[in-house]
Protein backbone atom coordinates (compact mmCIF):
# COMPACT_ATOMS: atom_id res chain seq x y z
CA UNK A 1 0.00 0.00 0.00
CA UNK A 2 1.46 3.34 -1.05
CA UNK A 3 1.38 6.06 1.56
CA UNK A 4 0.25 9.43 0.27
CA UNK A 5 2.04 12.44 1.73
CA UNK A 6 0.46 15.87 2.00
CA UNK A 7 1.72 19.18 3.31
CA UNK A 8 -0.20 22.21 4.53
CA UNK A 9 1.94 25.29 4.10
CA UNK A 10 0.90 28.92 4.51
CA UNK A 11 0.59 31.06 2.42
CA UNK A 12 0.76 28.79 -0.62
CA UNK A 13 -2.25 26.79 -1.79
CA UNK A 14 -2.36 23.29 -0.36
CA UNK A 15 -0.99 20.75 -2.82
CA UNK A 16 -0.88 17.01 -2.56
CA UNK A 17 1.25 14.66 -4.61
CA UNK A 18 0.20 11.07 -5.09
CA UNK A 19 0.01 8.41 -7.72
CA UNK A 20 -3.03 10.25 -9.01
CA UNK A 21 -0.97 13.35 -9.76
CA UNK A 22 -1.08 16.81 -8.20
CA UNK A 23 -4.36 18.15 -6.85
CA UNK A 24 -5.57 20.80 -4.42
CA UNK A 25 -7.66 19.43 -1.51
CA UNK A 26 -8.88 22.96 -0.77
CA UNK A 27 -8.99 26.33 -2.44
CA UNK A 28 -7.56 28.99 -0.15
CA UNK A 29 -7.50 32.75 -0.32
CA UNK A 30 -5.39 35.16 1.71
CA UNK A 31 -6.47 38.45 3.21
CA UNK A 32 -3.45 40.52 2.24
CA UNK A 33 -4.45 43.39 4.51
CA UNK A 34 -4.24 41.28 7.65
CA UNK A 35 -1.19 39.16 6.91
CA UNK A 36 -1.83 35.65 8.21
CA UNK A 37 -5.63 35.61 8.42
CA UNK A 38 -7.35 33.15 6.10
CA UNK A 39 -10.53 33.99 4.24
CA UNK A 40 -11.89 30.44 4.51
CA UNK A 41 -11.26 27.17 6.28
CA UNK A 42 -8.74 24.64 5.07
CA UNK A 43 -10.77 21.62 4.00
CA UNK A 44 -9.20 18.18 3.76
CA UNK A 45 -11.28 16.19 1.29
CA UNK A 46 -8.78 13.48 0.34
CA UNK A 47 -7.44 10.60 2.43
CA UNK A 48 -3.76 10.75 3.37
CA UNK A 49 -1.10 12.01 5.75
CA UNK A 50 -1.09 15.80 6.21
CA UNK A 51 1.60 17.87 7.87
CA UNK A 52 1.24 21.52 8.83
CA UNK A 53 4.47 23.34 8.02
CA UNK A 54 3.60 26.78 9.40
CA UNK A 55 1.11 28.16 11.92
CA UNK A 56 -1.79 30.27 10.72
CA UNK A 57 -4.93 32.09 11.84
CA UNK A 58 -8.44 31.06 10.88
CA UNK A 59 -11.12 33.32 9.41
CA UNK A 60 -11.50 36.30 11.74
CA UNK A 61 -15.25 36.25 11.04
CA UNK A 62 -15.52 33.00 12.98
CA UNK A 63 -14.63 30.14 10.66
CA UNK A 64 -12.98 26.83 11.38
CA UNK A 65 -9.25 26.32 11.16
CA UNK A 66 -9.19 22.90 9.48
CA UNK A 67 -12.19 20.83 8.40
CA UNK A 68 -11.65 17.08 7.92
CA UNK A 69 -14.21 15.87 5.40
CA UNK A 70 -12.54 12.60 4.37
CA UNK A 71 -11.84 9.30 6.11
CA UNK A 72 -8.41 7.77 6.62
CA UNK A 73 -6.68 11.04 7.45
CA UNK A 74 -3.74 11.74 9.74
CA UNK A 75 -2.93 15.37 10.43
CA UNK A 76 0.28 16.32 12.23
CA UNK A 77 0.31 19.97 13.28
CA UNK A 78 4.09 19.83 13.47
CA UNK A 79 4.13 21.64 16.80
CA UNK A 80 2.62 24.74 15.22
CA UNK A 81 -0.31 26.85 16.42
CA UNK A 82 -3.63 27.46 14.72
CA UNK A 83 -5.26 30.61 16.05
CA UNK A 84 -8.90 31.68 16.08
CA UNK A 85 -10.60 34.98 16.75
CA UNK A 86 -12.73 34.05 19.80
CA UNK A 87 -15.86 33.81 17.63
CA UNK A 88 -17.89 30.68 16.69
CA UNK A 89 -15.82 28.08 14.93
CA UNK A 90 -13.61 25.09 15.71
CA UNK A 91 -9.87 24.78 15.49
CA UNK A 92 -10.35 21.37 13.87
CA UNK A 93 -13.75 19.99 12.89
CA UNK A 94 -14.27 16.31 11.98
CA UNK A 95 -17.36 16.02 9.83
CA UNK A 96 -20.21 13.47 10.21
CA UNK A 97 -19.62 10.12 8.56
CA UNK A 98 -15.85 10.40 8.68
CA UNK A 99 -13.78 7.56 10.20
CA UNK A 100 -10.16 6.66 10.91
CA UNK A 101 -8.74 10.09 11.73
CA UNK A 102 -5.71 11.04 13.83
CA UNK A 103 -5.01 14.62 14.99
CA UNK A 104 -1.79 15.26 16.87
CA UNK A 105 1.12 17.49 17.90
CA UNK A 106 0.20 21.18 17.98
CA UNK A 107 -1.83 23.92 19.60
CA UNK A 108 -5.26 25.45 19.04
CA UNK A 109 -6.09 28.77 20.61
CA UNK A 110 -8.92 31.29 20.46
CA UNK A 111 -11.64 29.01 19.08
CA UNK A 112 -15.12 28.48 20.51
CA UNK A 113 -14.35 24.75 20.23
CA UNK A 114 -10.84 23.36 20.07
CA UNK A 115 -11.68 20.03 18.37
CA UNK A 116 -15.24 19.16 17.29
CA UNK A 117 -16.01 15.51 16.46
CA UNK A 118 -19.63 14.99 15.41
CA UNK A 119 -21.11 11.80 14.00
CA UNK A 120 -17.67 10.24 13.38
CA UNK A 121 -15.97 6.97 14.32
CA UNK A 122 -12.44 5.90 15.22
CA UNK A 123 -10.89 9.31 15.83
CA UNK A 124 -7.71 9.85 17.85
CA UNK A 125 -6.93 13.28 19.39
CA UNK A 126 -3.52 13.25 21.02
CA UNK A 127 -0.79 15.62 22.12
CA UNK A 128 -2.66 18.89 21.58
CA UNK A 129 -2.53 22.08 23.61
CA UNK A 130 -5.93 23.79 23.52
CA UNK A 131 -6.31 27.24 25.04
CA UNK A 132 -9.51 29.21 25.53
CA UNK A 133 -10.03 32.83 26.47
CA UNK A 134 -11.78 32.16 29.79
CA UNK A 135 -14.86 33.96 28.46
CA UNK A 136 -17.36 32.07 30.63
CA UNK A 137 -21.01 31.29 29.78
CA UNK A 138 -23.76 31.12 28.87
CA UNK A 139 -23.46 27.38 28.22
CA UNK A 140 -21.88 25.76 26.41
CA UNK A 141 -19.31 28.59 26.15
CA UNK A 142 -15.83 27.65 25.04
CA UNK A 143 -15.13 23.92 24.82
CA UNK A 144 -11.78 22.18 24.65
CA UNK A 145 -12.91 18.93 22.96
CA UNK A 146 -16.51 18.30 21.87
CA UNK A 147 -17.67 14.76 21.01
CA UNK A 148 -21.24 14.37 19.72
CA UNK A 149 -22.79 11.01 18.75
CA UNK A 150 -19.39 9.55 17.92
CA UNK A 151 -17.86 6.18 18.73
CA UNK A 152 -14.34 4.91 19.20
CA UNK A 153 -12.91 8.36 19.91
CA UNK A 154 -9.63 8.40 21.85
CA UNK A 155 -8.66 11.65 23.61
CA UNK A 156 -5.28 11.22 25.29
CA UNK A 157 -2.41 13.33 26.62
CA UNK A 158 -3.90 16.70 25.73
CA UNK A 159 -3.69 19.92 27.75
CA UNK A 160 -6.79 22.13 27.86
CA UNK A 161 -6.78 25.49 29.66
CA UNK A 162 -9.10 28.47 30.01
CA UNK A 163 -12.32 26.92 28.64
CA UNK A 164 -15.84 26.92 30.07
CA UNK A 165 -16.12 23.15 29.44
CA UNK A 166 -13.00 21.02 29.23
CA UNK A 167 -14.20 17.84 27.47
CA UNK A 168 -17.89 17.65 26.52
CA UNK A 169 -19.38 14.29 25.41
CA UNK A 170 -22.95 14.33 24.11
CA UNK A 171 -25.67 12.10 22.69
CA UNK A 172 -26.91 8.53 22.92
CA UNK A 173 -24.89 7.80 19.78
CA UNK A 174 -21.65 8.32 21.69
CA UNK A 175 -20.02 5.24 23.21
CA UNK A 176 -16.87 3.20 23.43
CA UNK A 177 -14.75 6.34 23.73
CA UNK A 178 -11.57 6.54 25.79
CA UNK A 179 -10.58 9.76 27.54
CA UNK A 180 -7.35 9.48 29.49
CA UNK A 181 -4.22 11.19 30.74
CA UNK A 182 -5.44 14.69 29.90
CA UNK A 183 -4.80 17.84 31.93
CA UNK A 184 -7.85 20.11 32.11
CA UNK A 185 -7.53 23.44 33.92
CA UNK A 186 -10.25 26.04 34.15
CA UNK A 187 -9.67 29.77 34.49
CA UNK A 188 -11.74 32.17 36.55
CA UNK A 189 -14.88 31.15 34.65
CA UNK A 190 -14.43 27.40 34.11
CA UNK A 191 -17.69 25.54 34.77
CA UNK A 192 -17.31 21.79 34.04
CA UNK A 193 -14.09 19.85 33.52
CA UNK A 194 -15.64 16.70 31.98
CA UNK A 195 -19.34 16.73 31.13
CA UNK A 196 -21.65 13.97 29.83
CA UNK A 197 -24.99 15.12 28.39
CA UNK A 198 -27.68 14.27 25.83
CA UNK A 199 -27.59 15.98 22.43
CA UNK A 200 -30.07 18.56 21.13
CA UNK A 201 -32.45 16.03 19.56
CA UNK A 202 -34.83 15.96 22.53
CA UNK A 203 -33.78 12.43 23.54
CA UNK A 204 -32.66 12.47 27.19
CA UNK A 205 -30.28 9.50 26.91
CA UNK A 206 -26.61 10.35 27.18
CA UNK A 207 -23.42 8.54 26.14
CA UNK A 208 -22.62 5.07 27.44
CA UNK A 209 -19.73 2.64 27.56
CA UNK A 210 -16.92 5.21 27.81
CA UNK A 211 -13.77 4.86 29.89
CA UNK A 212 -12.55 8.09 31.54
CA UNK A 213 -9.31 7.60 33.44
CA UNK A 214 -6.13 9.18 34.81
CA UNK A 215 -7.18 12.75 34.01
CA UNK A 216 -6.21 15.78 36.08
CA UNK A 217 -9.25 18.06 36.31
CA UNK A 218 -8.62 21.28 38.20
CA UNK A 219 -10.15 24.70 38.89
CA UNK A 220 -13.62 24.17 37.44
CA UNK A 221 -16.79 24.72 39.46
CA UNK A 222 -17.62 21.03 38.99
CA UNK A 223 -14.93 18.54 38.02
CA UNK A 224 -16.96 15.71 36.43
CA UNK A 225 -20.70 15.84 35.76
CA UNK A 226 -23.07 13.24 34.23
CA UNK A 227 -26.64 14.02 33.20
CA UNK A 228 -29.79 12.29 34.49
CA UNK A 229 -29.89 9.65 31.71
CA UNK A 230 -26.17 9.16 31.19
CA UNK A 231 -25.38 5.60 32.27
CA UNK A 232 -22.93 2.75 31.95
CA UNK A 233 -19.69 4.74 31.78
CA UNK A 234 -16.58 4.07 33.84
CA UNK A 235 -14.64 6.86 35.59
CA UNK A 236 -11.52 5.68 37.39
CA UNK A 237 -8.25 7.01 38.77
CA UNK A 238 -9.04 10.64 37.96
CA UNK A 239 -7.65 13.45 40.13
CA UNK A 240 -10.21 16.22 40.58
CA UNK A 241 -9.78 19.53 42.40
CA UNK A 242 -12.92 21.65 41.95
CA UNK A 243 -14.27 24.87 43.42
CA UNK A 244 -17.71 23.51 44.36
CA UNK A 245 -18.07 19.78 43.67
CA UNK A 246 -15.59 17.22 42.40
CA UNK A 247 -18.14 14.75 40.97
CA UNK A 248 -21.83 15.38 40.28
CA UNK A 249 -23.65 12.24 39.15
CA UNK A 250 -27.22 13.46 38.72
CA UNK A 251 -28.61 9.90 38.80
CA UNK A 252 -26.57 8.27 41.53
CA UNK A 253 -25.24 4.80 40.76
CA UNK A 254 -25.88 4.92 37.01
CA UNK A 255 -22.17 4.98 36.20
CA UNK A 256 -19.12 3.43 37.83
CA UNK A 257 -16.78 5.75 39.75
CA UNK A 258 -13.74 4.02 41.23
CA UNK A 259 -10.44 5.07 42.80
CA UNK A 260 -10.81 8.75 41.95
CA UNK A 261 -9.05 11.34 44.12
CA UNK A 262 -11.05 14.48 44.78
CA UNK A 263 -10.98 17.68 46.78
CA UNK A 264 -12.73 21.05 46.91
CA UNK A 265 -10.41 24.02 46.58
CA UNK A 266 -10.78 27.67 47.58
CA UNK A 267 -10.92 30.03 44.57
Amino acid sequence: MTRTAFRLAFPTVVLAVSSLGVFAPSALANDEASGRWLMRSRVISQSGHYEVTRGFRADRRGGNGIVIAASDVTIDLGGYAIEGSATPGAGIRVMPGVSNVTITNGSLTGFRVGVDVTGATNVRIEGLQIKGGDMGGPPPGEIGVLIVNSRGVVVERNVVTGTFLGIFVRGAGSGGNRIGNNTLTGGSNGQLGICYNPDDSGVATGPSGDLVYDNLVSRFVVGIQTSVATAGNLFRDNSVAAFAQAVEEVTAGSNVFADNLSTVIVP
